[in-house]
């Protein structure tokens, strides 16, 4: 558990060595024993891990399988092998896939551990060591040069040029610049520029500091407690096939009862009703449902895959289908993950990137003079013509911006050699280069706004140079702050001419320069975003930015993506903190935006909006992003991104692009369709024979259908014709609807009508047949013989009806599945076995149709259709009267 530790960031350097017992020399070997008996070793705790036989365990206590199992045992007792072994193939199949994911489901917790085992050097007792990185203590003080790990939480002692990439702790994409001031106790983790932490990486620059929090006190160490004590609920799709199942399983066991009770009131044999409830048993409980299911998302998750998204959880493909909310981060998907020049601003003139005049000359071929001089960016070609930019972010945005107008760097760079520098490091935030010019020399200069102003003492306005005044300095200022509104990173570029024949630049070198204007840098959007966020929007899927940039960054892209259009709908980490749960879910939904989070405020968003019954889709990357991935209905784990976060996600993109999620979303929807559309056929069909059952004995008439034949007709509707419902392709409108709410049941009120409708048209023609045929003195056997082909010919026909639960199938393709075509054609065949092959004949008790009786039964069969598809009409008819206008 996580203990109070004092607010290092806001501390001096003194303070902390006389609070951690240390100095600059290090801590003594006594010293360091003392401090690992009292902090522990420096690694996140191990879970012993769920053994395999307790997660197959697991897999049984589901409401379906419990009842198919009991269908297993009752099938067995008929002695019906064939669907004894079809049922018990759906629970092997079903709980071994169920096993597969559960195993694999909790893997990011041992990643993140993986992530904090280098080594360290370390000065103890005034020598330099190399330790272990479980061996480190607080106290430690920790050597760090370019390219290490940083091992443990650190405040900072002495730093030269430090550079830090914190994207997997914070989610920021670009190198912080670090240094030693004291900072106000509210800064959050991104900002304490003053510490190194844990599982970050050092890409410029050396440092010394001190080790301040260790194992489970890091800032990963508490990602992986809240990672650890984040639950994973269940995704609306098993809480619905939890209830179906336990409301189908009272449902059927009340009639079955009823009818047991009904059937010895009118004298039936006991032994023979026994046979019959178990038969209807069976045959009502849709055990081809939770096969259906299990293809319909291993199939959807090949259709994501087509698009560019790897479904790591089966159930999760469903789930897709229900997003109402997407919560991104903008860097990789709105964004394209780099900085880029997008805008120039001299003191007279303003000019988009993708806009400039002509730069070859006048003031602008001078700036940009600058950028591809002034610049520690390299070119490298490749074999093959690949171009590569290296350097930091700034130099190759810059460098990058300067080849795409078509200058040419290496040879500007041959022909104005640099022959002096003062490099840029993060104290002085300003670059000046020397380089030969015609017959003189010229000083380049690229730096923040703020430090190179001192310098300038000339501006060109138009094509004239003039002097600096404080009016051009007012104008300088205010430039600078439109521009950071606007969410821009900016340098300032100006330069200078001199007869000096000096290879070198000095401090005295810094002054009289002429400034020639601004460049405004940012991580672009992507081309597609803002067409990808309105159609989402139009699907009823809210896009809402959560980040830990700067909130006038987010504001501005949340502004050029579409997602805000006024200033209002943007708030920070420090306003969330300051509302309680409540204040936040009554707000949450006029909130577009959130910036300067942290991993703790991700969870409460996502739990925000799930108090609204939202389905919460969450993206990230990074370790930090990792609780709230597996907090959220679906994560979305960037390809970019680490491990941690792919291993805690439901989803994974291939290709970073929001518009995936979109796509995933699509197939996520035309997924659940697939599986209502098989649920209301199989329950359809399963009150069929209830139904024929019931009124025959109430009646007190013969049994319309035998237990063995029941058994069939239920192995030849719940199989193939099932199956091929599950390769039904998706309808043109799934992207025009609404997002379905989490409590929306898979059977709703407009499934039922449909239902009662099947079920009234069906079971009135063949329950009037029934009656008709005894009315003509047709033998028992031979009645029930029709009966049995004509409810297996009316299932196998009205599986076309489930093609579409929005519209009739008048106005869609009866046949644009061949597969659905084909399992009824096989469903058919078996039919006609079941009645006229000699060996299933005594298996069934069944005598041969004659062509006309065939007929009857075929034209039947249409009729109903038709009846069944003109209900479905006027179903339609009247709830488009109650819709709004």
């Amino acid at each position: 558990m996580s203990t109070h530790q004092p607010l290092w960031h806001t501390l001096p350097a003194a303070q902390i060595l006389d609070e951690l017992h240390s100095s600059r020399d290090g801590l003594s070997p006594s010293k360091v024993l003392s401090q690992r008996a009292k902090f522990g070793l420096n690694e996140l705790p191990k879970e012993k891990p769920l053994a395999w036989w307790a997660l197959l365990m697991h897999q049984f206590l589901s409401p379906f399988i419990l009842i198919l199992v009991v269908a297993i045992l009752l099938s067995a007792l008929l002695g019906d092998i064939v669907d004894t072994l079809v049922i018990l193939a759906a629970v092997l199949l079903n709980t071994l896939i169920g096993f597969v994911q559960e195993y694999k489901a909790n893997r990011a917790l041992l990643s993140l551990q993986a992530l904090v085992q280098p080594i360290a050097e370390v000065r103890r007792d005034d020598s330099v060591q190399v330790v272990k990185a479980h061996e480190l203590v607080p106290g430690d003080v920790l050597l760090l040069r370019t390219g290490d790990k940083v091992i443990a939480d650190a405040r900072l002692l002495e730093v030269i040029d430090l550079q830090i990439n914190e994207a997997t702790l914070t989610g920021e994409s670009m190198p912080i610049l670090k240094q030693l001031k004291e900072l106000p106790p509210g800064a959050i983790v991104s900002d304490r520029t003053n510490m190194v932490f844990a599982g970050t990486h050092v890409v410029a620059g050396h440092a010394t500091a001190i080790v301040v929090a260790t194992g489970v006190q890091t800032e990963f160490g508490k990602i992986a407690e809240l990672l650890s004590q984040t639950e994973e609920g269940q995704t609306p799709l098993q809480k619905e096939l939890a209830q179906f199942a336990r409301r189908m399983a009272l449902l059927v066991l009340g009639i079955i009862v009823v009818l047991f009770g009904v059937g010895l009131l009118v004298g039936k044999d006991v032994i023979e009703m026994f046979g019959l409830g178990v038969a209807l048993a069976v045959a009502a409980i849709p055990e081809g449902l939770l096969v259906s299911v299990t293809i319909i998302l291993a199939l959807g998750m090949q259709r994501i895959l087509k698009r560019r998204s790897l479904t790591r959880r089966l159930v999760a493909a469903e789930t897709l289908g229900s997003v109402s909310v997407i919560c991104s981060d903008k860097t990789g998907t709105i964004t394209q993950g780099d900085m880029r020049v997008v805008s120039v601003f001299t003191l007279d003139e303003t000019f988009s990137f993708e806009s400039l005049p002509d730069v070859t000359e006048g003031p602008l071929k001078k700036l940009f003079d600058v950028v591809t001089l002034c610049n520690d960016a390299e070119v490298i070609e490749h074999p093959g013509g690949e171009i590569e930019i290296k350097g930091n972010s700034t130099d190759r945005a810059l460098l990058l911006a300067a080849q795409s107008i078509g200058l040419g760097i290496s040879a500007k760079r041959q022909m104005h050699e640099r022959i002096g520098e003062i490099p840029f490091d993060s104290s002085r935030k300003f670059m000046v280069t020397r380089h030969a010019w015609d017959h003189e020399t010229r000083l380049l200069l690229k730096g923040a706004p703020e430090r190179i102003l001192s310098f300038l003492s000339y501006v060109i306005v138009g094509k004239k140079m003039v002097h600096f005044t404080d009016h051009e300095k007012q104008l300088f200022e205010k430039q600078i702050q439109a521009m950071t509104a606007q969410g821009l990173r900016v340098v300032a570029l100006a330069y200078r001419d001199t007869t000096k024949d000096e290879r070198s630049v000095g401090e005295g070198d810094l002054h009289s320069f002429v400034f020639l204007g601004f460049l405004g840098l940012r991580d672009p959007i992507r081309k597609e975003a803002h067409a990808q966020i309105l159609a989402a929007k139009k699907a009823g899927v809210k896009t809402v930015i959560v980040t830990g940039d700067h909130p006038e960054t987010a504001r501005m892209i949340g502004k050029e993506a579409g997602i805000i259009t006024g200033e209002d709908g943007v708030v920070t980490g420090l306003q969330l903190d300051a509302w309680s749960d409540d204040e936040l879910q009554k707000k949450i939904e006029h909130i577009h935006i959130f910036a300067r989070v942290e991993p703790r405020h991700k969870i409460r968003i996502i739990q925000a909006f799930q108090a609204h019954d939202e389905v919460v889709a969450m993206t990230g990357d990074g370790v930090n992003d990792a609780p709230a991935l597996k907090a959220a209905d679906v994560g979305v784990a960037l390809g970019s991104g680490t491990e941690v976060a792919r291993q805690a996600a439901d989803l994974v993109l291939l290709d970073n692009d929001l518009g995936t999620i979109t796509a995933a979303i699509e197939e996520g929807r035309v997924i659940f369709d697939n599986i209502r559309k098989v649920t209301v056929y199989l329950v359809a069909g399963s009150f069929t024979e209830l139904i024929l059952i019931a009124a025959s004995l109430l009646l007190g008439l013969p049994l319309p259908l035998l237990p063995a034949q029941i058994l069939w007709i239920n192995m030849v509707a719940d199989s193939f014709p099932s199956v091929g419902l599950t390769l039904e392709p998706g309808e043109k409108d799934v992207m025009t609807l609404s997002p379905r709410s989490r409590k929306e049941p898979i059977l709703g009120r407009e499934m039922i009508k449909l239902i009662a409708l099947i079920a009234v048209i069906t079971n009135s023609v063949l329950f009037g047949i029934f009656l008709w045929l005894l009315h003509l003195g047709m033998e028992v056997s031979h009645v029930q013989t029709f009966l049995f082909a004509a409810v297996g010919m009316d299932t196998l026909f009205y599986v076309f009806a489930m093609k579409s639960l929005r519209r009739s199938l008048f106005r869609v393709n009866p046949f644009s599945n061949m597969w659905l075509t084909l399992s009824v054609l096989f469903g058919f065949f078996l039919m006609w076995l079941a009645v006229h092959v000699p060996f299933l004949q005594s298996l069934f008790e069944t005598s041969a149709l004659s062509l006309s009786e065939w007929g009857f039964i075929f034209m039947m069969g249409i009729m109903k259709l038709i009846l069944i598809e003109l209900g479905k009409e006027f179903l339609f008819y009247k709830r488009s009267l109650h819709k709004p206008v």
